[in-house]
């Protein structure tokens, strides 16, 4: 029996049922009376303070499906809130017919290595180019959703654009978070006539991650973006992907390609410079139609990985990103030339903005004429982008060939198997080929067992593989020589490997091995060995914190043994022991069904339990959620649910109202800053009932809390609060300095850094010597005592990334534990869940809210 690590199963795409009221409509009659988007809308798009909510767009657009043989419409999964996920599919009517054998012809460009010459010249000149439009990630960018239907109304409608539609494929998601844009537009009606109307939302847009579902297409945790990355690597394969986004309001009215430096070393020359030339077809459609206040540049770069338009450019996509000048919402704004903060007139600003009025309607005109702008340059250079794709995938190809490396190789025996299993599923999902060896086999020396998952980087998909397993070496960047560093846009560090715990292995040389291509890994069912009546987990693995959580949930005790247990002829240095005296069949039962499910060793031993801290119950964990919408609150809420850890959310007037610990045991303050969970939002942003923070009186109520024997786990920004708040005898060491800003001594915005963790703890429990984190702008921290710290920064912290002035924090504190009054406070200088994505620090976390509780 094995057990797959995969998540939800996307369904098939199927038809969606369309509107009865369009049902009657003849299709040939209704070609000539296409129903318009304010017909069901019932306004036109673009007007100021008018919103569409997720039914009204689903409803013109399944209209628009019936009425159009352009136009198709499909469901391609469930968003986390049950809603349908669209796919509209616009294309001639004899390409409509033949939607399977378009598909299979992109999957062969895709892969070049079995397309000969003759196939490739064969489809260069009768394959239709593919572009992919994805619109309203970010559920605040709300304009992106109306332009959409007003596109898809012009592709339906008009000659020019039914013409394209004989060369071009039209892929457009209306919008990537439905759930998001029904919570925003509800927000935005709401509120509007008020003070508060087109201001801030008081929770998160994604039910778990907000803002930062356009930071998950590498990790795929979420199912929207597991459903649409089906359709890019797994259905169409589309030559060009465009991600259609809003950004601030005091500067340029819209960006578009090129970007600004650096340049991933895994994107290949033919794909940079596509996404140049589509980048000034779309900004030359704006400026002739006469529009101002089209930039290149700026700070968007062709570094980081993980975005809708940066993961596609590894896939050999031309990935555009544009970024349109925001409203108020739908609500419009009036901005004077003086009052924007603006680029001087140059190359890649040549003409600025002069000001005035600027609302929902100026968005989506911009970004039509972009759309036009792009989708005539693809009509009309078919041919050349369907052969860069192909080119592109080709010399990926050359390249693994040629090593540095040759394959990257994970060997079966992982810290987590599991985890090692997920690691693989994503870059499958992902469209990455990923073997399992058959039998031993020898490479680079080495000599690698049975069961060795294999990762050839001699694929199409290569610059997707290596930029996720390798380490990052991000450019030292200068405003000058000897000036000061230029910031990186963001991330410049990712690498799975670190961030999940996983012993994979780059090769250099060529070498053969017997193997077979997965479509799915998984690991082995675990087993429970040995007889007694007691439990011995290893606590290696992030799924052995959800069995001590359950088996305190049913009545057993836990111990963290404060000497090595005897199992057989040996000895096993920490783990946790798990004693249920009344009902040990129970407990026998559950991590026997654990281990076979999660593919986890255990020890039944005899007794009596070992001396070590015991905790008797399962803890009553609070996580704090405040009214400022914070991502980091959700990703710990997501982790905590993934991971069967329970919890409740707890808000200001909770905290405010004190007497925490008869409710409580543990709290969590996410990575929220001090300001943020004091002050909270203004009156003025929000209505009173989500305004004020925790005030001066919800954190004394805390530090009675710690002080009554409750625990308190502050991760990154909120230490600062805690530190501060419960006077602790802890200081960060870079506190004084403003992260990368011009002067600063220090910079790491998203990097990955080596810890050294000091055993014994409970907080360390299976964990072993060392453990990489991730680190974006955190915490260092000198003690002193009862102050302990439980791990440090490496001499030399640095393993993937960028960091300026590492040695700033090298030997300090990255995890502290410090007793305050009769319970103790848990500081962590980074986020050990941070996206989700850091499954190697996920059991610092849960050891610090299940096993760091005893007395």
């Amino acid at each position: 029996m094995t057990k797959s690590y995969r998540r939800t199963p996307i369904p098939p795409f199927r038809l969606l049922s369309l509107l009865p009221l369009v049902l009657s409509t003849p299709p040939l009659a209704a070609q000539q009376l296409l129903p318009r988007p304010a017909d069901v809308l019932g306004f036109e798009p673009g007007t100021d303070s008018m919103l569409a909510d997720w039914g009204q767009i689903n409803g013109y657009l399944s209209a628009l499906a019936t009425a159009s043989p352009y136009i198709r419409l499909d469901t391609i999964g469930a968003t986390t809130l049950g809603r349908p996920l669209l796919l509209l599919t616009a294309a001639a009517p004899s390409h409509q017919s033949r939607l399977g054998a378009l598909k299979a012809a992109q999957r062969r460009l895709a892969d070049p290595r079995q397309l000969s010459p003759a196939a490739e010249d064969s489809l260069a000149r009768t394959q239709p180019a593919v572009v992919f439009i994805n619109n309203n990630i970010h559920s605040t960018e709300i304009a992106s959703s109306l332009f959409g239907l007003e596109l898809a109304y012009r592709l339906a409608n008009e000659p020019r654009y039914r013409a394209m539609l004989e060369d071009v494929v039209v892929l457009m998601t209306p919008s990537a978070n439905p759930d998001g844009m029904d919570t925003v537009v509800a927000w935005y009606r709401a509120h509007k006539g008020t003070p508060y109307e087109g201001g801030p939302l008081p929770w998160l847009y994604h039910p778990y991650i907000g803002h930062d579902n356009n930071r998950d297409w590498y990790m795929l945790t979420q199912v929207e973006t597991q459903a649409i990355t089906r359709v890019l690597y797994e259905e169409w394969f589309p030559e060009v992907v465009w991600d259609v986004h809003q950004m601030g309001n005091r500067g340029a009215r819209l960006f578009v390609p090129p970007f600004s430096d650096p340049v991933n070393p895994n994107l290949d020359p033919i794909v940079v410079q596509g996404i140049n030339l589509a980048g000034t077809a779309m900004a030359a459609a704006v400026l002739d139609a006469g529009r101002t206040g089209v930039v290149h540049g700026e700070r968007y770069d062709l570094w980081w990985h993980g975005g809708f338009r940066t993961v596609p450019a590894r896939h050999n996509m031309i990935g555009i990103l544009s970024e349109a000048a925001s409203a108020r919402l739908a609500s419009p704004l009036r901005q004077a030339a003086d009052s924007l903060r603006q680029p001087d007139r140059g190359v890649l600003y040549p003409a600025p903005w002069p000001g005035g009025t600027w609302g929902i309607g100026d968005i989506i005109e911009y970004e039509l004429l972009a759309a036009d702008g792009l989708l005539r340059l693809v009509a009309a250079d078919r041919e050349a982008f369907i052969r860069r794709f192909v080119t592109a995938g080709r010399r990926a190809v050359a390249a693994g060939n040629a090593g540095d490396p040759f394959a990257y190789l994970i060997p079966p025996d992982q810290r987590d198997p599991a985890v090692a299993a997920l690691l693989a599923n994503l870059l499958m999902d992902g469209g990455v080929e990923v073997f399992r060896a058959g039998a031993p086999f020898t490479a680079d020396g080495a000599r690698y067992p049975l069961g060795t998952l294999v990762v050839p980087m001699a694929q199409p998909f290569r610059s997707h593989a290596k930029d996720l397993l390798e380490p990052q070496r991000y450019p030292d960047r200068r405003a000058y020589p000897g000036g000061p560093p230029l910031p990186p846009y963001d991330v410049t560090g990712w690498t799975l490997p670190l961030q999940m715990g996983v012993d994979a292995r780059p090769v250099v040389r060529p070498f053969t091995f017997d193997g077979v291509k997965l479509d799915e890994a998984s690991v082995p069912p675990g087993r429970v060995s040995g007889a007694g009546p007691l439990r011995l987990l290893a606590n290696r693995t992030n799924q052995e914190s959800r069995t001590i959580a359950a088996a305190l949930a049913l009545g057993a005790r836990a111990v963290v043994p404060d000497r090595p247990v005897a199992v057989g002829t040996s000895a096993l240095d920490g783990g946790v022991v798990l004693e249920h005296p009344s009902d040990p069949e129970a407990l026998a039962r559950l991590v026997s069904d654990h281990a076979i499910r999660y593919g986890f060793d255990a020890w039944a031993v005899a007794g009596p339990a070992p001396t070590g801290p015991v905790v008797e119950r399962l803890p009553r964990i609070g996580l704090y959620r405040p009214w400022t919408a914070s991502m980091d609150e959700g990703w710990t809420r997501w982790v905590f649910e993934q991971h069967g850890i329970p919890y409740v959310a707890v808000t200001d007037s909770t905290i405010r109202a004190g007497d925490l610990d008869r409710v409580l045991d543990v709290l969590v303050l996410p990575d929220v800053s001090p300001r943020s969970i004091l002050r909270g939002r203004s009156e003025e942003e929000i209505p009173a009932r989500y305004a004020g923070g925790i005030g001066a009186g919800g954190a004394e109520a805390i530090t009675a809390f710690v002080r009554d024997g409750g625990v308190l786990v502050a991760l990154d920004a909120s230490s600062s609060f805690a530190i501060s708040n419960l006077n602790l005898p802890v200081r960060n060491v870079i506190e004084d300095t403003d992260p990368c800003a011009e002067g600063s001594h220090f910079c790491a915005p998203g990097s990955i850094f080596g810890v050294a963790l000091r055993g014994g703890s409970p907080l360390t429990s299976g964990l072993g010597d060392s453990v990489a984190v991730f680190f974006s702008n955190g915490k260092a921290f000198e003690v002193d005592a009862p102050a302990q710290v439980v791990a440090r920064y490496a001499e030399q912290p640095l393993r993937s990334g960028y960091a300026l002035e590492a040695e700033r924090i090298a030997g300090a504190g990255a995890l502290v534990e410090v007793p305050a009054g009769g319970g103790r406070v848990v500081l962590f200088g980074f986020r050990p869940q941070h996206r989700g994505q850091t499954h190697a620090t996920f059991k610092l976390l849960f050891n610090a809210v299940l096993l760091d509780t005893a007395p």
